[in-house]
């Protein structure tokens, strides 16, 4: 047995103590060993050590936990494909937990694994391929309404996998965005904005075909116009689709734009702010696309840059109907 062999199987059985220091310590002093780059685990070494992490985030002491976090980012890189993979079921899994804290944990952990993992540019295939695996898991979650908070970690997932290995997950393209349409109609303001999120970072791979689908879909829910809340969401999502993809919205612009210049002229504050970070987004990634709109931009600008939204028109109109009257009855008296 090698000195590193040894010296980390004494670590995993401190690491049953019931003592939690004694855990505390030996998952910290594994973390320093998993951080060098000349550690080299043996098979059955990276077996006891995922198995003893895994554990170890159902840990009834929170710094345990948070120490177990912090080494399966050093370990992605220390071990073998199918140990990795054995690591991000597990984690998907317990993001389906019943046990709250558990289902909190994990989700950080997958994000700290998704983050650690080689760039698609590497060469190395594991980063898409363990994406690839967790993909479906994730978009099942998503589509559970009854469970906002697995919802929400599902989506803040799938838009950090979409935005570093977006181009791995081609296949999934179709089957993501599908989950994630009807999520912008949730009666949850937070995940539609994640819904969006991961659209934005969506459209920076996605082929033309699936870009026109998800545009087409914008634009008749934008037109249908059935709550100013979704319309709000469907505008801010057509802004993020703007500043993700650039000149790939140009061509749809002639149909986006009347309905956006429409919505500014709606008597909702928000409604009108989402209206006007859209065409800004527009203005910057599509300029060609959109010079023949900038004379209306210019007077809606024009026309609310002299807007506050914290005075009160009614009242000074309230007492301009009473100086008349004043006035008028001065005039009668007089008489």
């Amino acid at each position: 047995m090698s000195n590193v062999t040894y010296h980390i199987s004494s670590l995993l059985e401190k690491m049953t103590s019931s003592d939690k220091d004694f855990r505390f310590m030996a998952t910290n002093d594994l973390m320093v060993e998993l951080q060098k780059d000349s550690i080299k685990l043996d098979e059955d070494s990276e077996r006891r050590v995922v198995k003893m992490l895994l554990k170890l985030l159902e840990d009834k002491n929170g710094e345990v936990q948070n120490l177990a976090v912090k080494c399966l980012g050093p370990l992605v890189g220390k071990v073998k494909e199918h140990q990795v993979e054995t690591i991000v079921d597990t984690l998907c899994s317990n993001m389906l937990s019943e046990k709250e804290q558990l289902r909190d944990i994990c989700s950080i952990a997958l994000k700290t694994v998704i983050s650690e993992l080689p760039a698609a540019s590497s060469g190395s295939a594991l980063a898409a391929n363990v994406c690839r695996k967790i993909t479906g898991q994730l978009t099942g979650a998503i589509g559970k309404r009854d469970d906002a908070a697995v919802q929400l970690e599902a989506l803040d997932i799938l838009s950090d996998m979409l935005g570093r290995l977006g181009g791995a997950l081609f296949s999934f393209h179709p089957s993501i965005l599908s989950c994630l349409l009807p999520q912008l109609t949730s009666p949850r303001l937070a995940v539609r904005k994640r819904a969006v999120l991961a659209l934005g970072h969506l459209v920076q791979t996605c082929n033309g075909n699936l870009f026109t689908e998800l545009v087409d879909h914008l634009v008749t829910e934008m037109k249908k116009n059935e709550s100013t809340s979704t319309t709000r969401t469907y505008i801010q999502c057509v802004a993020a689709v703007s500043l993700q993809a650039g000149h790939r919205l140009g061509p749809h612009l002639d149909r986006i734009m009347p309905l956006v210049v429409g919505f500014c002229k709606v008597e909702d504050d928000e409604l009108q702010e989402q209206c006007f970070q859209a065409m800004d987004s527009f203005i910057r990634r599509c300029p060609k696309e959109i010079s023949s709109y900038v004379p209306t931009v210019t007077d809606l600008c024009l026309k609310y840059i002299a807007y506050d939204p914290n005075y009160n028109y009614d009242s000074e109109e309230e007492e301009e109907t009473m100086e008349t009257e004043s006035e008028e009855e001065a005039e009668e008296s007089s008489m």
